[in-house]
């Protein structure tokens, strides 16, 4: 299943401090508006700062997940991000469910329904976990895609 997506947006690049290259809360509130298109999916309002970006927290369906957002690619681009799905940490058991799987696979496609039409989001491209590991990850055009996508992306 392919849960982290790259893609490009122009919202600014806040930084936690100006030593460092991490996504600040106050600089996700964007990436929030497009969580809350997703059908059906309720996002808690406060965010989640982490050592390498941030996390919102989400549920739908009565299944729970946190999704991360970071920058993607060199800092000099400021709309280049990078948003991963997972399970939420306590939810051990929906991990391992069918019912689990399938709401964190509706959960990507509806969100990438949510990115495609958006006309400010371009250069979508979806990867399985072990791809994010490569030096030139292969991407696909939706996380249910049939094939990858044809090159690579300038910021992947």
């Amino acid at each position: 299943m392919r849960t982290n997506v790259t893609f490009c947006y122009p919202a600014e690049f806040v930084r936690v401090s100006d030593e460092d290259g991490i996504l600040s809360v106050a600089g996700a509130g964007w990436f929030v508006s497009l969580l809350e298109r997703v059908s059906g999916a309720s996002i808690e309002s406060e965010l989640c700062q982490e050592d390498w970006g941030v996390v919102a927290f989400a549920e739908r369906a009565g299944k729970r997940f946190w999704i991360g957002l970071s920058g993607w690619g060199p800092r000099e681009d400021d709309s280049a991000w990078l948003a991963h799905f997972h399970h939420h940490s306590f939810a051990w058991l929906q991990r391992w469910t069918t019912a689990g799987q399938r709401e964190l696979e509706r959960l990507t496609i509806d969100f990438h329904s949510v990115l495609a039409s958006e006309p400010r989001v371009t250069d979508i491209a979806w990867y399985p976990e072990g791809e994010m590991k490569k030096a030139h990850p292969h991407g696909f055009s939706a996380p249910n895609a049939a094939s990858p996508r044809t090159g690579i992306s300038e910021h992947g």
